[in-house]
């Protein structure tokens, strides 16, 4: 926890996502302070025409390489989401060459009895995690 939604364009090689999925994985065990056996990761392809992510006005083109990551987890301090922000678009640029404008990311926080992770019961409620 937390869980990852990746999307990308349906270019993107298994070796490229696999680097992706990689640094998203690092920098949330480093900025969220989570074990590294803690990954959820979903990610869907698109086609061209099915992932349209405008600019909001800021003045900027994005490329075919835009990713959109949606991170659903328990509430994070302001720190934590602005560091994770920097070093994933950071890394990416450095490692896989992706322009730091195409990464798109955004958060959404929930409560512990919004989360079940098997057997149909809330296990940050019954104290099985914390």
């Amino acid at each position: 926890m937390p869980l990852f939604k990746i999307d990308v364009l349906d270019h993107y090689t298994e070796e490229k996502l696999s680097k992706l999925l990689g640094i998203i994985h690092k920098n949330a065990v480093s900025s969220f302070q989570i074990p590294e056996g803690d990954r959820f990761q979903i990610v869907t392809r698109h086609k061209s025409d099915e992932m349209i992510l405008e600019d909001t006005g800021l003045g900027f083109t994005r490329t075919k390489d835009m990713i959109a990551i949606q991170i659903f987890s328990r509430k994070r301090e302001k720190q934590m989401k602005l560091k994770f922000y920097q070093q994933v678009v950071e890394e990416l640029n450095v490692e896989l060459d992706i322009n730091k404008k195409d990464v798109l990311i955004s958060f959404f926080e929930n409560q512990d009895e919004d989360w079940s992770f098997a057997d149909g019961e809330a296990q940050f409620v019954t104290g099985k995690l914390s």
